[in-house]
């Protein structure tokens, strides 16, 4: 979705049990039986119910406070998934409120008048849980006999800090490669690359520079470039952590490669027309280079064709794969980076047992089905794959394959996550302004960041 995209650019598998599991342990979700029933009496006792029409007693229902990153359409779905929980519940009232600054947010957590739960996405959570400002799920998971088997495994370890499950997720993010087919075609070429190698050689060939040296048409997945680094560096198999959650090798080949790649490409062409031709365009907007078919490949997720064809209607003959491997690695095909948008509470929520309630409903099939699914945000859910919402989805198929790839990872949640993606950013952006070599560039990102974990 638009929003989340921006807000990524700013920062950084089961069965379908858990429908009914969610739906069943959701006071609000079925009062026939007799454990809701009760809770839900004892509820109305406990806030001094009044007297119906009919002479049974009422509820009021508690309000739990909701803030929420989304602005525009994207509040606008979170808002009917509030209204739908509202209906069904007899216990609880969710007051939504846009807050698209998880800054303030944060601020208000921790001088205690903050919601009673929030969203944000799960690269956050080693730092957040770290702090004490996320409440741990496990207990109230267990209390109510939730079963978690239907959420995709990546995206739920992605919720986890030192064991624990601080949060629920609510939709997926994956990356894959969207090319141009009309520009490789030019080109002499009928099949998206593969390899690295292959993907280099394309970008090249399809390179177009104007008379002054500026570029036309960018052939390397360079715009956004935020995007590029870190999704190719996983693809290639590398990555910035070990497999002990701490800085990578600086001799790491899949980080070498994705970096020195992109540093060849600006030598080729000049970093100054690399750096001119990406400002002038924006991302998701009129002016994107791909979206005006001026960029033969693109790192990106699931929701740029919904943006293609139906937000800005644009005729660009496109296809989408995934992210290239080294030549001769068939066996790190789909290898790529789960993270989630999540929703959590915070440790000192004033009704942290209606949050709770309301976080088994958004992150149930009900709740993403509203505020993402059907939106043409990924599941998180595995029983939403062969749902018809999302296979009207634009390149569905890629993406479905791409999520239940065995080399699908999840970053670890680690404290010192923000400041140590803040160096690798400081540092690979000299390499990329050819301010230092590659190789430069990863012995000072383990250096710093070994320092930092120290």
């Amino acid at each position: 979705m638009k929003k989340l995209v921006k807000k990524l650019l700013a920062l950084g598998l089961a069965g379908a049990t858990i429908c009914g599991v969610l739906a069943s342990c959701s006071p609000g979700a079925d009062t026939s039986s007799s454990d809701s029933g009760s809770g839900a009496a004892q509820a109305s006792q406990d806030a001094g119910g009044a007297q119906g029409g009919d002479g049974a007693q009422t509820a009021e229902k508690k309000k739990v406070v909701l803030w929420h990153l989304w602005t525009g359409a994207e509040a606008g779905y979170v808002d009917e998934a509030v209204a739908a929980y509202n209906a069904q519940s007899d216990l609880y009232e969710v007051e939504a409120v846009s807050t698209p600054d998880s800054q303030k947010i944060m601020v208000a957590i921790q001088a205690g008048t903050g919601p009673d739960i929030t969203d944000d996405f799960t690269n956050n959570i080693g730092s957040y849980a770290s702090k004490g400002i996320m409440m741990p799920l496990d207990d109230k998971i267990a209390e109510v006999g939730a079963d978690l088997s239907d959420f995709v495994p990546s995206t739920l370890e992605a919720c986890r800090y030192e064991g624990k499950l601080y949060a629920l997720p609510v939709g997926m993010n994956l990356m894959a490669l969207f090319y141009n087919k009309d520009l490789l075609a030019e080109a002499g070429y009928t099949e998206p690359p593969k390899t690295m190698e292959e993907l280099y050689q394309m970008a090249v060939d399809t390179t177009k520079v104007n008379d002054d040296g500026t570029i036309d048409v960018l052939g390397f997945p360079d715009f956004p470039s935020v995007y590029y680094m870190d999704n190719f560096a996983a693809a290639l198999g590398g990555g910035w952590y070990d497999e002990n959650g701490k800085p990578a090798s600086p001799d790491n080949e899949g980080n070498l490669m994705a970096l020195q790649y992109a540093v060849k490409y600006r030598e080729q062409f000049g970093v100054d027309n690399v750096a001119k031709f990406g400002s002038a365009g924006k991302y998701l907007d009129p002016t994107d280079p791909f979206l005006a078919g001026k960029e033969t490949f693109r790192v990106d997720g699931n929701w740029l064709g919904q943006n293609i064809k139906e937000l800005f209607k644009v005729d660009v003959n496109y296809g989408c794969t995934f992210l290239p491997y080294p030549e001769g690695r068939e066996d790190l095909a789909g290898r790529g980076i789960a993270s989630s948008s999540m929703y959590y509470i915070p440790s000192n929520a004033k009704e942290p047992d209606g949050a709770f309630d309301f976080l088994l409903y958004i992150a149930g099939p009900e709740g993403t089905m509203i505020q993402s699914v059907s939106r043409g945000g990924f599941p998180s859910l595995l029983s939403q794959f062969d749902s018809e919402e999302f296979k009207k989805s634009y390149d569905s198929d890629v993406f479905t394959a791409l999520a239940e790839s065995p080399n699908l990872f999840a970053l670890p949640n680690v404290p010192q996550s923000t400041e140590y993606a803040t160096i690798c950013n400081e540092e690979v952006e000299l390499a990329l302004n050819l301010k230092q070599t590659p190789e430069q560039a990863l012995q000072n990102i383990y250096e710093r960041g070994s320092a930092l974990f120290e």
